[in-house]
């Protein structure tokens, strides 16, 4: 299937923009979408504390990613 993943932050900064179209199976985990993520992103993407979000939570890594809906990859943030 065919998911829209939003990006912010130092994702949307790595060059692709405000989000990318991935292909994953049905059924995919969280943890399987931000692998396909790094995967279109490339070796200069550092994916670590990234989260995977719905519009109602943020998803655990095993997570079923749900097969309608919007998706956003969410990095680490942090303020002083």
């Amino acid at each position: 299937m065919t998911r829209r993943v939003e990006l912010y932050g130092r994702l949307r900064d790595a060059g692709a923009g405000q989000a990318v179209e991935l292909e994953v199976p049905p059924g995919a985990s969280a943890r399987d979408v931000l692998a396909a993520l790094a995967r279109r992103l490339g070796a200069g993407a550092s994916l670590q504390g990234v989260a995977l979000a719905t519009d109602a939570a943020v998803l655990p890594p095993d997570a079923e990613v749900p097969a309608a809906g919007r998706l956003a990859a969410l990095p680490p943030v942090c303020g002083g």
